[in-house]
């Protein structure tokens, strides 16, 4: 079996979370494998995994693992994923606004709750994807894009999902996994929240 050379993609803006800093910082002192980082800065993300997958096919890895910069993960969260030895595996997160669900749907085109275990899904978020190279050989470029669809925009990620399970690519998700992920997000506080809390 051919030794695993996982690009770690990292589609950017100009900063990123210190949480996402650390679990990436944890996740790199052991891989699992060999790894190597790419960051694409761009305001659109859909850009940036495309130059991350361009960029990971010119330095011949085997592998490419998004990671988002408003996530946080296990350490062992690459080891996980290549164990799966699938084509498209990953885990899931909640949005981080109303209605919270998590983002993956399921073959039966739900947003169903997550239970352990790895399942087949229809679409699932790309925040933390591992995707063998071999896949983008399969499809046209580019790999996500960002669609109108009855006048609603419909995400980069969903876009790659439909385009790997036209070309006849499964994907999974890590149930298992994806409770321990974290979608970090952004609260205003106000002092009436605190008098609020002082009343319950």
């Amino acid at each position: 079996m051919t030794q695993p050379l996982v690009a770690i993609g990292i589609p950017s803006g100009d900063m990123v979370h210190a949480d996402f800093a650390m679990s990436l910082g944890m996740l790199c002192m052991r891989p699992g494998a060999p790894a190597f980082l790419l960051n694409s800065r761009s305001s659109l993300v859909a850009l940036g995994r495309n130059q991350c997958a361009g960029a990971a096919l010119i330095m011949k890895a085997t592998h490419l693992l998004f990671l988002d910069t408003d996530m946080v993960f296990p350490a062992d969260t690459l080891a996980r994923l290549l164990a799966h030895d699938k084509d498209i595996v990953g885990s899931t997160y909640s949005r981080r606004v109303p209605p919270f669900h998590p983002l993956t749907v399921m073959e039966d085109g739900s947003h169903a709750q997550i239970t352990p275990g790895l399942h087949r899904v229809r679409q699932i978020p790309t925040g933390c994807l591992l995707i063998r190279m071999a896949v983008f050989a399969a499809l046209s470029k580019p790999y996500f894009n960002t669609v109108a669809e009855a006048g609603e925009l419909r995400g980069e990620d969903y876009y790659f999902c439909e385009q790997a399970r036209a070309a006849g690519f499964e994907i999974w998700c890590d149930g298992d996994l994806s409770f321990q992920l974290g979608h970090i997000g952004q609260k205003i506080h106000r002092l009436e929240n605190v008098a609020a809390q002082q009343k319950a």
